[in-house]
């Protein structure tokens, strides 16, 4: 029998509400996963992807200052070289707004 490693709870917590922000998202509910991913940031944040998304839809809003501080708190948790560079890559784009 083939075991199977267990989820830390936080991961666990993490997919549970990237799977809530996703259906608010396409229920029309901005606003509602843009808190749930606030949310991941704040209890996980090293998990990247809450981080990007939640990047992802403050741009959508409009709030290119928090999606800024969004990516440059990536880049202080990431040390990844492919991830850091699309960060910069979307930060330079954004600062030529």
């Amino acid at each position: 029998m083939r075991q199977v490693a267990a989820m830390p709870n936080r991961a666990i917590l993490v997919r549970l509400l990237l799977n809530q922000a996703t259906r608010a998202e396409k229920a029309g509910y901005g606003r509602r996963a843009l808190l749930l991913y606030s949310r991941m940031t704040s209890i996980a944040p090293d998990y990247m992807h809450p981080w990007w998304e939640r990047a992802r839809v403050e741009l959508v809003d409009n709030d290119v200052a928090a999606a800024r501080a969004s990516f440059t708190a990536m880049l202080e948790i990431t040390r990844e070289p492919a991830l850091r560079e699309r960060v910069n890559s979307t930060l330079d784009a954004l600062f030529a707004r």
